[in-house]
C-alpha cells in the first residue's frame, strides 16, 4: 500500500484532532461562549474533521448549547472535506458541470425529497416558534439542526428569517448557511460523478 503525502498529512491531522477534541471534552470548565472549542475548530478546518467527529462521538456525546456550533461546523466539514478528497483522488467526471441542479432533474426523487424535507423543516420551525410564544414544550435544537443538515437548510433559513426565530443563536446563524454551502457542494459533486 502506497501512502501519499496528502494521506499521511490527513492521518496525522486527524489523530491530532482526535486527541485535542478528547482533551477538550474532559476540560471541566468549558466557557459558555465556546472558546474552548477554537483549537478543535482550527484542526478540523485544517483537515482533521473526521478525527474530531470520532472523538466527539466517543467522549462528548451530550449535545449542549455551548458545544453545538462546533458540532455543526465539524459535521459540515466532514462532508465537504470528504468530497474534496474524492475530487483530489480523481473520483469525478472528466467533464465538469456547474449545473448542480442537473442531479435534481436526472433523479426527480431527489427533487421531491428536497422539497419535502424543506417543507417539513419549515413547519417544525413554525411549530417551535408557536411553542416559544405560548410557553409550551419546544422542539429540541438537535432536531432543528438535524432536519437542516439532512437537506432542509433552505426551509430552516426561511423559518429563521421569515418567522424571526433562532436568529440570535450562532449555531443557527452560522450553521444554517454552512449547511447550505455543504449541500450545494454535495449536489455539485453528485452531478459530476
Amino acid at each position: 500500500m502506497n501512502i501519499t503525502n496528502l494521506e499521511f498529512y490527513l492521518l496525522i491531522i486527524n489523530i491530532l484532532a482526535f486527541i485535542i477534541a478528547a482533551i477538550n471534552s474532559k476540560i471541566p470548565s468549558k466557557k459558555p461562549d465556546g472558546r474552548s472549542d477554537i483549537i478543535v475548530a482550527i484542526v478540523s478546518i485544517a483537515g482533521g474533521s473526521i478525527g474530531a467527529l470520532i472523538s466527539l462521538l466517543i467522549f462528548d456525546r451530550k449535545a449542549e448549547k455551548g458545544n453545538m456550533l462546533s458540532r455543526v461546523i465539524i459535521s459540515c466539514l466532514v462532508v465537504i472535506q470528504t468530497i474534496i478528497y474524492l475530487i483530489f483522488k480523481g473520483f469525478i467526471s472528466n467533464k465538469i458541470t456547474f449545473a448542480f441542479w442537473s442531479i435534481l432533474v436526472k433523479y426527480p426523487i431527489s427533487f421531491i425529497y428536497l422539497a419535502l424535507i424543506n417543507i417539513i423543516t419549515f413547519l417544525v420551525y413554525l411549530k417551535d416558534k408557536k411553542a416559544a410564544e405560548k410557553g409550551k414544550n419546544r422542539v429540541k435544537i438537535v432536531t432543528l439542526l438535524f432536519l437542516s443538515f439532512i437537506g432542509g437548510s433552505l426551509g430552516a433559513l426561511l423559518g429563521m428569517y421569515g418567522l424571526r426565530h433562532k436568529t440570535n443563536k450562532s449555531y443557527f446563524t452560522i450553521g444554517i448557511p454552512l449547511m447550505i454551502i455543504m449541500q450545494i457542494f454535495t449536489l455539485f459533486y453528485l452531478s459530476n460523478i
